[in-house]
């Protein structure tokens, strides 16, 4: 046994065969306990998976932490690991079929997907070698994983931006009432907070779970300051849930805001018990992200901004600090990331010379 003393296995069945592959059956159990964990080298690479997911759910609950991130690698677990290895032992497991399977995700989806994939993949391995399943982790021989060429930022023009509130605002209109003229009352509240949500995001560049996680207490409209602390989650059998922390565990975030949002940060907080949700659903209680967002995606697709998402918004305040000639140290500062984010993908593709150009005009004078 795994600390060190003998035991005798003894099974009973109705056979001799019977009984001699149960006794077998134990034995092999006893060899797992021996090598430090119930798995091996022969478990599935399906049963490490969940195994793993296991104690990332776990870890992530005991620390308070949002359920988003285990059940997003949950989806690449089920998506993208379980149908390419998950028949496999962790003894067949090698740098060739993770590095093919990596590179698949690359050219079928996206950089992104292929990085996530190769993070969830890496944190299995780990987890397995940990367990005396595998003796080494193949991913670190995996050949790099290159971006190729970045893809443009998506933001609105201040044209396109004055022309999205005005259509926002006139289309919100037409979701007040029902077909016979009846006011919907309390149940269009999401819809009276688009316009809102979209003008507080203007002025901060903050996530939207981040926006709908706001309080009456977070906002000092004399001091012009919004403070950025949680963020929202739905949690499956749990419900709706305020997050301690921004999105990722970024820490809180006070940002001034222009003056123009001051009247309305100034409505929502004294509408609102001050401990209450800024942006409540219909109910009272923490809107939901998802539901949130499927309302932008029909009222952008009604008002003719089919590409346009609340990330873009995010995106739009990061290009026009960029475009006032901000470094990008002051956009990290304003949406709550580091510089190398914000320059990936964040910062549109601009000339990298500027200040060089008129030097280089008598360069064959």
């Amino acid at each position: 046994m795994a600390n060190g003393k003998s035991k005798q296995v003894l099974r009973r069945a109705r056979t001799k065969s019977a009984a001699r592959q149960k006794v077998l059956e134990a034995l092999r159990e006893l060899a797992n306990e021996t090598t430090g964990g119930a798995i091996t080298a022969d478990v599935r690479f399906a049963r490490l998976a969940e195994m793993w997911l296991e104690h990332v759910t776990r870890e992530y609950a005991l620390s308070g932490k949002s359920p988003q991130t285990p059940r997003l690698y949950r989806g690449y677990v089920k998506n993208w690991v379980l149908p390419a290895l998950g028949d496999l032992q962790a003894r067949e497991v090698r740098a060739w079929n993770v590095n093919q399977l990596i590179q698949s995700a690359r050219e079928k989806r996206s950089y992104d997907t292929a990085k996530t994939l190769r993070t969830v993949l890496s944190s299995i391995c780990a987890f397995a070698v940990r367990q005396g399943a595998m003796t080494s982790n193949p991913v670190k021989d995996i050949e790099r994983l290159t971006s190729g060429a970045g893809k443009n930022v998506k933001a609105l023009t201040l044209e396109q931006r004055m022309d999205l509130l005005e259509r926002l605002d006139k289309f919100v209109e037409t979701k007040l009432y029902d077909s016979m003229g009846r006011s919907r009352r309390h149940h269009s509240r999401v819809w009276q907070d688009l316009p809102d949500i979209v003008r507080a995001m203007f002025s901060t560049g903050a996530r939207l779970s981040e926006i709908l996680a706001l309080t009456g207490d977070d906002i000092d409209y004399r001091a012009a300051t919004v403070t950025l602390g949680h963020h929202i989650v739905r949690e499956p059998g749990r419900g709706i849930l305020r997050m301690a922390d921004r999105k990722g565990g970024g820490r809180q975030l006070v940002l001034g805001v222009p003056q123009w949002s001051v009247p309305m940060w100034r409505l929502r907080k004294i509408s609102v018990p001050a401990d209450g949700p800024l942006f409540p659903a219909w109910n009272g209680s923490w809107s939901d992200p998802h539901n949130v967002t499927n309302r932008i995606r029909e009222a952008m697709d009604a008002c003719g901004f089919e590409w346009v998402t609340s990330h873009v918004w995010r995106k739009t305040v990061a290009t026009v600090l960029d475009e006032a000639g901000l470094p990008t140290t002051a956009i990290a500062d304003q949406l709550g990331n580091n510089p190398a984010v914000v320059e990936r993908h964040y910062r549109a593709t601009r000339k990298s010379n500027e200040g060089n150009v008129a030097a280089l005009e008598r360069i064959i004078e």
